[in-house]
């Protein structure tokens, strides 16, 4: 303690002394000094000096790239073919698909045999629809480099692993249909370039359901040879050894033409339009302004466009970030890029804000886009983002793959060799003259994509001072308003409630179901989950959740008490909640439904091309939201939504190939969301309609 007042009392006396001190020190020739009253002059860019790397074509046209770096035993390799987008339509995703399918096995090692023998070296392995990428101890570089060359030039295309990865696939997808940040995704990419190129093609569960064994082997037969490919090793490995690999693995591999396909023109938006996706009940907006750009690797902008980027919303203290963030806390963090493509590249400025400020905030947004086009940038920020872009560009060279991707990039894109020795001094040289230019250039307040996916009640009316509101699906495509309301407002409930009876087979059947007992079987991660439901309609209800044989999850209900069991814990249904418990009991929803006076019906929504009657009904726990197919009146969704600990949980329950069974439509799929990080399918293996019932079930005691 001592220590640090003595340090304060010295500093103290300093900071009164120096003034004198700097007096005294230039009396002699009667000038006034003092060093904080210039800012120092800039020094010369630093200089940065990294490895270089060795290149060689093999006959093949394959190059090879080498760089070396023997700081630790470890190599890495990576097979880039240099493919132009394709277009792939009513089959997108075979293209991923394909890549995927690379490492599942090859024409000499199935996929078991070849996950052993990467496990043995203690590598990793993945390939992609451009390629592999491998990583182990230097001294199986040999190894490493036969099991990429094996599964890469002799794959099998196991139809199992094939019907696996498309399964993986539907349920990334159905998980995706419920993230904002992925449904702005999906639009935007629409919006900016076009359906019909391949930048604007979204992958659904229709496109992945046509995907057949016989497109991946078409694409791999058409594209995977060494014609523009590039095989790049990185660490300890030296020169002549690379190329012995190479030679030994990839020299015979012929090359071929590569199929050419014409792209169709993308030209952007002519005027400012706000694109939005309804998200009931959502509580923030996500929010893009987005456009496409012509800006290649090889431009001669690239790097005053990447200072202007940066300065605008590319690093925490971003002009988008201090505004939106700092000065107004509409949002956590907001950051802006100005992606380059040799095909076409894109801007976007994303955030998520809360509801009532999604229209203040795009308000911001644009406002920073028109400072920055028509205001210079001070001489001290413009140093702050250069010098931040120069540490940046410095740390990145620790990491010996960034030659090595240095090394491609001028290859790919034919840059000068010296670009990257250079880069340090090219950024230094960049002006507040460029800045305002590049803004100009590539900043188009006047001409974007406003996509906002949020809740349509609380955020959808403040936002047409912005431009023409249009309304999207998950999948970009544009849903007409007006036939919606006129829907809704030609329906009342109980029209609705008669048409999903009729639906189900007629209110003489409905009424002649008195009890039912279904099971529906899942497989996660290959164990097989079971959910096996009793009820005696509108008066009894058991329900167990059934892995691997044992009961995890158990709920009852008598007629009175119900009782709800977890991992062998009981626990009794409180009074509040034994109305829930209660409206489980009816076979069918719409039974319960009618029984419940607060019941309202909000719209109409359409979702993956399908329209929907919505009808809400809350409690002070939740909010159920009930989903009708305006076409077949049959339900097909339930959402659940909550609040666990102060954050919004959503679960829902999505009811699909229904099929009379003794007279009555049941749902043979339920797939349940939310629940777990991916969705489960549950596919219906038993049921009986008025059948004996073991009374039983039902005990709570």
């Amino acid at each position: 303690m001592k220590k640090i007042i003595l340090l304060i009392f010295l500093g103290a006396f300093f900071i009164q002394c120096s003034p004198k001190v700097n007096k005294d020190l230039n009396k002699k020739d009667n000038v006034k000094f003092d060093f904080r009253s210039k800012a120092p002059k800039p020094k010369p860019a630093p200089e940065v000096k990294f490895g270089d790397y060795k290149i060689v074509t093999l006959d093949n046209g394959l190059k090879i790239i080498v760089v070396e770096n023997n700081k630790v035993p470890k190599v890495s390799m990576r097979l880039f073919l240099d493919r132009k987008p394709v277009l792939e339509g009513n089959k997108a995703g075979y293209i991923e698909l394909t890549g995927e399918l690379l490492s599942r096995g090859s024409k000499n090692k199935s996929k078991a045999q070849l996950d052993e023998e990467i496990d043995f070296i203690g590598a990793d392995f993945v390939t992609f629809s451009k390629g592999f990428y491998m990583s182990g101890l230097s001294k199986y570089s040999d190894k490493m480099l036969a099991i990429a060359a094996d599964a890469i030039r002799n794959p099998a295309f196991p139809k199992e692993e094939f019907e696996k990865l498309k399964t993986q696939k539907l349920s990334q997808l159905a998980s995706a249909k419920d993230d904002p940040n992925s449904i702005a995704s999906n639009v935007k990419s629409v919006l900016d370039y076009g359906k019909n190129h391949p930048f604007g093609e979204v992958v659904s569960e229709k496109t992945v359901n046509n995907i057949t064994l016989e497109d991946c082997k078409n694409y791999y037969n058409n594209f995977f040879n060494p014609a523009d490919g590039y095989l790049v090793f990185v660490g300890d490995i030296n020169y002549e050894n690379a190329k012995k690999l190479a030679e030994k693995y990839f020299g015979d591999w012929q090359a071929k033409l590569i199929p050419g396909q014409k792209l169709t023109e993308v030209n952007g938006p002519v005027k400012t339009t706000v694109d939005f996706v309804p998200k009931r009940g959502a509580v923030q907006s996500v929010l893009s302004i987005t456009y496409p750009v012509n800006l290649t690797p090889n431009s001669e902008d690239i790097i005053k466009a990447r200072v202007m980027n940066t300065l605008f919303g590319g690093f925490f203290r971003s002009r988008l970030n201090q505004n939106l963030r700092e000065d107004h806390a509409y949002t956590y963090g907001i950051r802006s890029s100005l992606r380059d493509n040799p095909v076409i590249g894109e801007f976007e400025a994303r955030a998520s804000v809360r509801n009532e400020v999604t229209d203040s905030a795009i308000y911001q947004i644009i406002y920073e886009m028109n400072k920055l086009r028509n205001e210079k940038v001070s001489d001290k920020e413009l140093k702050l983002v250069k010098s931040v872009m120069t540490g940046n560009f410095g740390r990145a060279l620790e990491d010996p793959a960034t030659i090595a991707n240095f090394a491609l990039k001028t290859e790919r894109f034919n840059l000068p060799k010296n670009f990257y020795h250079d880069y340090l001094k090219n950024l230094a040289a960049v002006t507040a003259d460029d800045i305002m230019e590049m803004a100009n250039k590539y900043l188009r307040p006047d001409k974007a994509n406003i996509v906002v996916v949020g809740d349509k009640k609380s955020v959808a009316g403040k936002l047409n001072s912005f431009g023409e509101v249009h309304f999207y699906d998950f999948y970009g495509n544009e849903v007409k308003e007006n036939s919606s309301k006129a829907k809704t407002e030609s329906i009342s409930l109980d029209k609705l409630f008669e048409g999903n009876i009729n639906a189900l087979g007629g209110k003489d059947k409905v009424k002649s179901v008195k009890t039912i007992e279904t099971e529906y079987t899942a497989s996660i991660q290959g164990m097989e989950m079971k959910l096996w439901e009793l009820k005696v309609n509108g008066q009894k209800s058991a329900m167990k959740v059934i892995m691997m044989g044992q009961a995890i999850q158990e709920q009852k209900f008598d007629g009175e008490k119900g009782v709800q069991i977890a991992q062998g814990r009981k626990k009794t249904v409180s009074d509040e909640d034994l109305e829930d418990i209660k409206s489980e009991t009816f076979v069918f929803p719409v039974c319960a439904l009618k029984k419940d006076n607060d019941v309202k019906l909000t719209g109409t929504e359409t979702i993956d091309g399908k329209e929907y009657y919505i009808l809400e009904q809350k409690s002070e726990k939740k909010t159920s939201l009930y989903y009708f197919n305006t076409k077949t009146f049959l339900l097909e969704m339930i959402e659940i939504i909550s609040s666990v600990n102060g954050m919004e949980q959503k679960i829902s329950q999505k009811y699909s190939d229904y099929k009379k069974h003794d007279g009555v439509m049941i749902p043979e799929k339920i797939t349940l969301s939310g629940a777990m990080p991916m969705p489960i399918d549950f596919k219906l293996t038993k049921i009986e309609i008025n059948g004996e019932i073991d009374e039983n079930a039902f005990k709570v005691d």
